[in-house]
């Protein structure tokens, strides 16, 4: 992992070499098959299982840490204001 800096070390960035990325799946099972991979596919668009599996996969489980954070959070808030809890949606494109 390398951590790019603006000369005075600071960085809100961190890079990833692409396999250092893929690590980061940790156990997130891929439920996608090659059909589905298909028909979700765009014109001249070629992503293949492998690079599901590589980039796609650490990203969809780093947002999903983030969902959660967040609804924990304002869980959290609500407690400390005495306010009940409003159902915040989470809406996910396909």
């Amino acid at each position: 992992m390398h951590t790019p800096t603006d000369g005075l070390g600071a960085s809100r960035f961190v890079a990833f070499s692409r396999d250092e990325w893929s690590h980061l799946r940790d156990q997130t099972p891929l439920l996608l098959t090659e059909a589905d991979l298909f028909a979700l596919r765009g014109l001249n668009d070629q992503v293949t299982l492998s690079v599901v599996e590589q980039i796609y996969l650490p990203l969809a489980r780093l947002l999903n840490l983030y969902v959660a954070a967040t609804q924990t959070l304002h869980k959290a808030t609500d407690t400390f204001l005495n306010n009940p809890a409003a159902k915040v949606p989470y809406v996910r494109g396909k």
